[in-house]
């Protein structure tokens, strides 16, 4: 396992500085936070939001350890019931996102408006509208993607948390957890941002960016082609974000 050397991050925030970006984020790998918690961060101002999010995250992307080492024993059994509810607020943790998500969101009757009967998804992976209709084939038009797969977070690091955290981590709807096309969470399986990036590419940006969240969050390490990809990608939307 190594760290990242930081080669490209002067030019970097030089790009950011010229675009007026304020105070970059302190990477969470170097404050005492506990795994799966975040530290505070800086407020931004609105108009530099969207560069600043990519130099924030560059920055965290170079403090990542990079790992290319297999760690086998995956079982999605490990990371605890599937859609529990881990936030006790009633509802599990697929229809908290789906209501997040959707707009004119109708719930089931009698389940204090937890079930997600039906909505309109506007896609972020495809750019497409997704009508949501609850059923047992017309459910998977929608579904729940982790954008750090729980498979390559078993190998960067999940593999010696607690089964707690891996339940945590696995219900995490603040930076992991997003409702997407269907077939573009099928496609996407359990790749990184090496093999698989959004078909929007409008997405790229948020996608990297929620990406290196998590994996900061989280304490997990990335592999080369991952950290290659998130790398390019940060830097395309810093220059495209000071233009």
């Amino acid at each position: 396992m190594r760290r990242r050397t930081k080669q490209n991050l002067t030019a970097a925030l030089a790009l950011a500085a010229a675009a007026g970006v304020g105070t970059l984020l302190a990477p969470y790998m170097h404050s005492s936070t506990p795994i799966g918690e975040s530290a505070p961060a800086p407020v931004t101002s609105a108009t530099a939001a969207p560069t600043t999010l990519a130099a924030d995250a560059l920055q965290d992307l170079h403090a990542l350890p990079v790992s290319d080492a297999f760690v086998a024993g995956y079982d999605r059994a490990a990371f605890g019931q599937a859609w529990a509810d881990t936030d006790h607020n009633g509802c599990d943790t697929r229809n908290d996102v789906l209501r997040r998500d959707l707009t004119a969101v109708v719930t089931r009757p009698g389940t204090h408006g937890c079930v997600v009967l039906s909505g309109t998804l506007h896609d972020p992976y495809t750019g497409r509208t997704v009508v949501f209709h609850r059923g047992e084939t017309s459910s998977l038009a929608v579904q729940i993607d982790h954008r750090y797969p729980l498979v390559l977070a078993w190998r960067h690091g999940a593999s010696t948390w607690t089964a707690e955290q891996r339940e945590q981590f696995a219900n995490d709807q603040a930076t992991n957890l997003v409702a997407v096309d269907g077939q573009a969470n099928e496609d996407k399986s359990d790749s990184g941002p090496g093999e698989w990036m959004p078909p929007n590419a409008g997405d790229a940006c948020t996608y990297a960016t929620s990406f290196v969240t998590v994996a900061t969050k989280w304490r997990l390490s990335i592999g080369t082609a991952d950290e290659e990809s998130l790398d390019r990608t940060l830097t395309e939307c810093m220059t495209q974000g000071s233009k």
